[in-house]
């Protein structure tokens, strides 16, 4: 017989509240009472400021990609070029393109590509200002909101999990010192020679 999904959620929750120490387990000792409680509290703090570190790294990422899309904008535009030869090299294949101009004049470019191209080929090629063709596409927008994700998250670990998860690392050493002591005596006590 299959478990109803309220009976099979009981045991879950009833195994969560064991490892964080809240089942009111008389076993537990004031120093595993402790480490749990100075863990949660390092886990609020982490909450609270990966936020503000998330937050500010992905502002800053964001920003800076938008400034990146409106240059692109301003200062590149696509072209249907003709791929006229493709070598292979060691750093890539490089590629002389042909294509026309907004203004009818014919150009040829240069530029060096890992994708994998044809001599002959019609492919949509971008135009820097400098007159520079490249298969990269200008900067798109789901790009700018990836890279701010990536910063705000990568930000969040270094800057705010990292130092405490160290202080944790050593509440956890100091802990298990403290541990480790008592179950000492515990057993020196037990193992001592009864009197009667």
């Amino acid at each position: 017989m299959r478990p109803t999904p309220a009976s099979a959620v009981r045991p879950r929750l009833a195994r969560v509240r064991h490892r964080l120490g809240l089942d009111g387990n008389e076993l537990r000792r004031d120093v595993d009472r402790r480490q749990r409680r100075i863990g949660l509290v390092l886990l609020l703090l982490f909450a609270a400021a990966g936020w503000l570190f998330a937050a500010r790294a992905g502002s800053l990422a964001y920003d800076r990609g938008l400034r990146l899309e409106q240059r692109d904008a301003a200062t590149r535009h696509a072209v249907t070029a003709t791929l006229t030869r493709v070598d292979a090299g060691t750093r890539g294949r490089t590629v002389t393109a042909e294509w026309t101009d907004a203004g009818g004049a014919h150009r040829i470019g240069t530029f060096t590509t890992w994708q994998a191209v044809d001599g002959g080929q019609q492919r949509r090629i971008w135009i820097g200002a400098d007159g520079r063709p490249s298969l990269e596409p200008s900067r798109r927008h789901e790009r700018t909101v990836s890279e701010a994700v990536l910063a705000g998250s990568a930000a969040a670990a270094a800057g705010a999990g990292l130092p405490l998860l160290l202080a944790y690392q050593g509440v956890r050493r100091a802990c298990d010192r403290r541990r480790y002591r008592q179950w000492d005596l515990e057993w020196a006590e037990f193992c001592r020679p009864s009197t009667r």
